[in-house]
């Protein structure tokens, strides 16, 4: 993994934490010969500042609009070219129900009786 290469194929998710997920894949200090890093080499110092702050940002609503602030751009540039959206999917039976969680866990304890 000398970085000798057009193009990569890598799966990016985010756990429970947009954090974990976007700031491996932009931020230019995370560039590594290894898996789940950002592996496609980008780098810009305006998203890793937007990045970083996103990071520290205790306000949900001005981390958000970081964390997107900073993917627009990277998506702009093409840093990569997103194929497929993961969307999971619970079945129950009616007298159960559950609410899906973005980082994909399913939890016993929090199922519900209806």
């Amino acid at each position: 993994a000398d970085h000798d290469f057009q193009m990569s194929i890598d799966t990016v998710f985010n756990w429970g934490d947009p954090v974990i997920g976007v700031h491996r894949t932009y931020l230019t200090s995370n560039i590594r010969n290894q898996v789940w890093t950002n592996t496609q080499s980008y780098s810009n110092k305006k998203v890793d500042a937007l990045l970083d702050q996103a990071g520290q940002e205790m306000d949900p609503a001005k981390r958000k609009a970081g964390l997107e602030a900073a993917t627009k751009i990277a998506l702009d540039h093409v840093a990569l070219i997103p194929l497929h959206f993961e969307c999971s999917i619970w079945a129950f039976r009616n007298r159960a129900a559950y609410e899906g969680r973005r980082d994909q866990y399913t939890l016993a304890t929090s199922v519900k009786g209806k």
